[in-house]
Formats: C-alpha cells, sequence, structure tokens
C-alpha cells in the first residue's frame, strides 16, 4: 500500500510540472530578455522589445547619426560611389534596399560576409533569418544593393566596415552605439 501511494505521488507531481512546463511556454506571453536569432524577432515578442534590448530603447527609425547622445563622427554626408549618403539619410536608404531580390550567385556573395555589431550576437548575414534591427537590416540592405552593382565580396565587406565605423563610432568592442 505504501508504495502504490508513493507511485501516485511521484507520478501526480511529475504531471504538475509537465502541467507547469507546458502553461509557461504556451500560455503566458513572453519577454524573453535575450535574442535567441530565430523568427521574426530574434525570440523577443516584438520589434520594441528586440531594439530594447540590442539598444537599450530606440525604435524610432532614426539611428542618431545626426544628432543625439552619440553622433557619428564618420557620418559625413559623403556621397558614395554606389548613391547612398554616408550619413542618417543613406541609412534610412539603406533600409529599404533589404527588399532587393537577389539571383543566385549574387545570395551567395553576401552570404557569410561579417555583420557583426556589439548590440547583438548576430555574426555573419544568412541566406534568410538575419536580424531584424535596424542597423542589421540596412547592412544588409548595402550588401544587397552592392551585389547587384557587381562589387566583389572583399568591396562589400568594406563598405559594411564603412558602416560599421558609422554605427558604433566609438568602436565595435565599445557597445557605445549611435542609437540611444
Amino acid at each position: 500500500m505504501d508504495q502504490k501511494l508513493i507511485a501516485v505521488a511521484i507520478i501526480s507531481a511529475l504531471l504538475g510540472v509537465v502541467a507547469f512546463m507546458g502553461y509557461q511556454l504556451y500560455g503566458t506571453a513572453k519577454t524573453t530578455g535575450y535574442a535567441a536569432q530565430q523568427g521574426q524577432y530574434q525570440g523577443f515578442s516584438s520589434y520594441e522589445e528586440m531594439m530594447q534590448a540590442h539598444h537599450g530603447g530606440s525604435s524610432s527609425g532614426s539611428c542618431g547619426m545626426e544628432s543625439g547622445a552619440a553622433p557619428s563622427r564618420f557620418a559625413t554626408g559623403e556621397m558614395t560611389a554606389y548613391g547612398i549618403t554616408l550619413d542618417n539619410a543613406g541609412y534610412e536608404k539603406l533600409l529599404t534596399m533589404n527588399s532587393i531580390r537577389l539571383d543566385a550567385g549574387q545570395q551567395q556573395k553576401i552570404v557569410g560576409l561579417d555583420i557583426e555589431l556589439p548590440c547583438c550576437g548576430f555574426q555573419k548575414i544568412e541566406a534568410a533569418g538575419n536580424c531584424e534591427c535596424g542597423h542589421h537590416v540596412a547592412m544588409v540592405g548595402l550588401a544587397k544593393l552592392l551585389a547587384t552593382k557587381n562589387y566583389s565580396r572583399e568591396q562589400i565587406q568594406q563598405e559594411l566596415d564603412v558602416w560599421k565605423n558609422i554605427f558604433y563610432p566609438d568602436g565595435l568592442d565599445s557597445g557605445a552605439g549611435a542609437c540611444g
């Protein structure tokens, strides 16, 4: 009789744990607090939550390059050879370039390029499922634009590195981005 009672208690406890885990996973709204590199918002429940985690709050669309606490000294406004100015207006234009459709050769040219920024752990351009924060969207847009203009992988990476300095004027290791 004691063994039956112990077995029933163990089974009840296990069912309770499974029910609690199911409720936590599927029954509540999520505020994850970390980027899982999956889904539309990298595992975050909204774009705003993702931007809060990456940049401390700003999801306003402006990258803060023209004003604010940390305007970039590299955002000179200079017109590039590919027709984008090195400033906030250029950043806004690059955001729209993410919608460019590439052929297989162009796609292969940009996959694996380094777009790592200190705001999150997203490191390389992927064929699909890239980070959706503004900086990464702009950098993927830049890579797509340059691929359609027949830039080499090395040239594309050089331009991505220019924009990394614009986005993080105090260096990639500083964590002090121009967004804020």
